[in-house]
């Protein structure tokens, strides 16, 4: 069913909204029923409403209807102009156009119009009805459990639940990814690209998934942190260049600790004590040629002591003390070089290549630190020869690796060509960076979320879908193509002739009109059936309005029972279908929309059925519309408390189309309109109302119209009552026949209250004085009471024609 329309733009309707236009007294939205009546005058918009409707029914939009917009709300979803040729609803709609499109002989009969031929089930063929039941029991119902149906809803729930599962975990996954692709990378202001979303996030996967990638360490990640903010450096222009001189040390130094040396004459105690030979040799030069005493001991120097001494430290000892003195000169300058390999700092490099600087500068560091010790051992070496000259010392063994030290230069020498380069590429190296980054933060991101496993899990769940929808599609092709066979043997029972003789039969039963007739007729070539009006066995033109919309409509009822439309949920629309008909044909196309289409049937449990799942009918005639509020009111259940009950109310609804203008709007039915089948009924709840003077508290109107309400109602009721006078000058003479001549106090209470409060003229004080309250009551219960005894049954009658419970006494 449909619930409510919002139209933006639809011929003379304009920016409608239903929830705010449509509500009532309480504030309460009120939206379409099952039973949906609209009264509107010529012009008002009711037919182009219908086309919204129509164009539900054949899939498009009426001509010269461009830019149109509206969306109609239903069970089944909302239906906008957009789809108006794909949507759940099955609706049919009689109007002008439906006319026009299948009648269009009744607007054009002097210019060649047609009437389309349709087809309802003609005679029964007992074989094909048996093959066409075989196969409505093979297919079954939903209702009945049994069946290809209801193997196929089974099977739906299946694929539905399944493809739900596979799109709530696939979801589920996807939420994952777009979140941290949003939510944590593109917000990252060091790797995070300005753009980024879910399918570049599943891109970064596909790259962490080759083979060969492997995420940045935390130190890797430092770097690449610090290179980011890296700014542009300057060339460095220095170079390491290290140049050993411990091979030529060594030679000279190997010849040294080895050289053989013995003193002319030798001084045994300065042999046998190294330390004393030092003291002497060290004393030598502060004695000779300056005293002749020992300046440690104050003794007399032997007179013959500095040739003993000349005799023990030849000039060859000198010699090889001189060479070792050079030697050690030398050593001491390699050691103190050692310190100037090397001055560059790491921060003349770009981060990366700082790392690896670092690592080499330390590997050298060490490197030189053997080299150092084996400079300094070298030196105790030549020290210990030096202080005992006449014994040989071994040479002490190398411990440093050139080569490695070389190699720490030559790879301090590529870093620094290669910082040298990375200025000219270095925001390339920023973008890999920032791509390296982010491909570890992606990388740790799905083993966080265990991605692998999840993908497997999903794998499956599609596999579970893909397996449910097939069962399901291949069920669905064996009940169309069942279908299909139903509709093949139907089509052999079909008969066009029945249609028009369904046509005829509407017309004769509920019209009384025999006068015209459709007749299916054989084309000239004997292989196709026209339909043709007929008046007296001849073709008829030249037909009235009223006799045009007696086929029309006709037509229209019996086309609801052909194949495409026989059994199922119809939304039937119906516009305006009188026209000049007489009143005696409106009656009649009331009775047969309320026996065809309204009246409810019983089903087997003895509940309701209906031939249509909502019905919309709208007219302009007052007196079709007074037939209209007589229409079999459909019922529905609702909540009757908490309890859990449920209670029966009206499925229905009144509406009104005006127009303001060039523009149309919809609205609830005013009250008058209604709940008052005539004026009669109105006049009847006004007095009714009157019968409490409590109320005049809530809602005084009807005690000020009193009068004229009373007066009216009485000279109607009357005059049904007594149609005849028999004392015409005598203006009581109707009331005094039916209150009685003896009760004349009240007669005559009556008589003043129904002239006086209806009637100023020539008592205008009257409308500057307060009503009397009591008075009308009073009067309105008099009235009331004397209706009840004249007649309990129209009394209770015209309590229920207002909506009041019956009276009992």
């Amino acid at each position: 069913m449909f619930s409510h329309v919002d139209i933006g733009s639809f011929g003379s309707f304009k920016d409608l909204n239903w929830k705010r236009s449509l509500k009532d007294a309480c504030n309460t939205v009120q939206n379409f029923k099952r039973l949906n009546i609209l009264y509107g005058r010529n012009y008002s918009g009711k037919t182009t409403l219908s086309r919204i409707f129509r164009a539900l029914e054949t899939g498009r939009m009426p001509l010269n209807y461009v830019g149109s917009t509206f969306t109609v709300h239903g069970d089944k979803g909302d239906v906008t102009q957009a789809d108006i040729a794909g949507h759940g609803y099955d609706v049919r709609v009689y109007n002008r156009d439906f006319v026009s499109e299948n009648l269009s002989f009744l607007i054009n009969q002097a210019i060649g119009g047609e009437i389309k031929t349709f087809a309802i089930v003609g005679e029964k063929n007992k074989e094909i009805e048996d093959e066409i039941a075989a196969i409505h029991a093979k297919l079954g119902s939903i209702e009945s459990k049994a069946g290809l149906r209801h193997d196929l809803d089974a099977k739906k729930k299946e694929r539905d639940r399944t493809k739900n599962n596979h799109k709530n975990a696939s979801d589920a996954l996807e939420g994952k990814l777009r979140s941290h692709a949003n939510d944590k990378i593109k917000l990252n202001r060091i790797y995070g690209p300005a753009v980024y979303n879910i399918e570049s996030i599943k891109k970064d996967i596909g790259a962490i998934k080759k083979a060969g990638f492997t995420p940045l360490t935390t130190d890797e990640q430092a770097t690449k942190v610090n290179l980011l903010k890296q700014e542009a450096l300057p060339d460095i222009t220095d170079t390491v260049s290290i140049s050993l001189k411990i091979d030529s040390i060594e030679t000279v130094a190997q010849e040294l600790l080895s050289r053989s040396i013995k003193p002319t004459q030798a001084i045994q105690e300065l042999l046998n004590e190294t330390v004393l030979q030092a003291w002497v040799k060290q004393g030598i030069p502060l004695h000779k040629d300056k005293r002749d005493t020992c300046a440690f001991c104050r003794q007399d120097l032997p007179h013959d002591i500095w040739k003993v001494l000349d005799s023990h430290f030849s000039k060859e000892s000198s010699d090889l003390e001189s060479s070792i003195d050079s030697c050690l000169t030398s050593l001491n300058d390699e050691i103190q070089a050692i310190a100037g390999f090397l001055t560059l700092t790491g921060d003349k490099f770009y981060a990366e290549e700082k790392v690896s600087f670092e690592a080499n500068k330390k590997s050298l560091a060490e490197c030189l630190k053997v080299y150092k010790q084996d400079l300094e051992a070298l030196k105790t070496a030549l020290d210990s020869r030096k202080s005992s000259l006449f014994q040989p010392v071994a040479m002490p063994a190398p411990k440093h690796d050139s080569a490695a030290i070389q190699k720490c230069a030559d790879d301090i020498n590529d870093l620094i060509v290669k910082s040298n380069g990375r200025t000219h590429s270095l925001e390339k190296d920023k973008d890999s960076a920032r791509e390296a980054l982010r491909l570890t933060d992606v990388a740790s991101f799905i083993v966080d979320i265990t991605y692998d496993t999840e993908l497997t899990r999903i794998a499956g769940l599609k596999t579970d879908a893909d397996t449910a929808n097939t069962a399901y599609t291949d069920a669905e092709a064996e009940i169309v193509k069942l279908e299909a066979d139903v509709a093949r043997l139907q089509g052999k029972q079909k008969d066009e002739r029945k249609g028009a003789e369904r046509v005829n039969a509407l017309l004769n039963h509920f019209f009384g009109h025999d006068g015209i007739k459709l007749e299916a007729k054989d084309n000239a070539g004997k292989n196709a059936v026209k339909f043709e009006i007929t008046r007296d066995g001849k073709s008829a033109y030249n037909l009235s309005e009223g006799e045009c919309s007696l086929v029309a409509f006709c037509y229209f009822i019996a086309k609801l029972e052909e194949p495409g439309s026989k059994g199922k949920d119809l939304i039937i629309y119906i516009d305006d279908p009188i026209s000049s008909l007489d009143g005696n044909h409106i009656f009649f196309m009331f009775s047969l929309i309320e026996s065809l289409i309204a009246r409810p049937f019983k089903n087997a449990d003895g509940s309701n059925g209906y031939r249509h799942s909502q019905l919309f009918i709208s007219t302009h005639n007052l007196d079709f519309l007074k037939y209209l509020k007589r229409l079999s009111v459909p019922k529905k259940k609702v909540p009757a408390g908490d309890c859990g009950k449920t209670k029966s109310v009206d499925d229905n609804e009144h509406f009104m189309v005006e127009r303001n203008g060039p523009k149309s709007n919809i609205m609830l039915m005013p009250s008058y309109l209604k709940d008052y089948i005539t004026e009669f009924n109105y006049l009847f709840h006004q007095i009714y109302k009157c019968r409490n003077q409590d109320a005049a508290h809530g809602a005084h109107e009807p005690f000020y119209g009193f009068g004229n309400n009373l007066r009216k109602f009485l000279e109607a009721f009357l005059f049904f009552k007594f149609p005849y006078h028999d004392d015409k000058n005598d203006k009581l003479e109707r009331i005094k026949k039916f209150f009685g001549d003896e009760d004349a106090t009240a007669i005559e209470l009556v008589n003043r209250l129904s002239n006086e409060f209806s009637h100023l003229e020539s008592i205008p004080d009257r409308g500057f004085k307060p009503v009397e309250i009591p008075e009308i009551a009073k009067v309105a219960n008099f009235v009331l009471d004397k209706i009840y005894a004249a007649d309990p049954h129209q009394y209770n009658a015209l309590l229920k024609s207002i909506g009041e419970p019956e009276r009992t006494q």
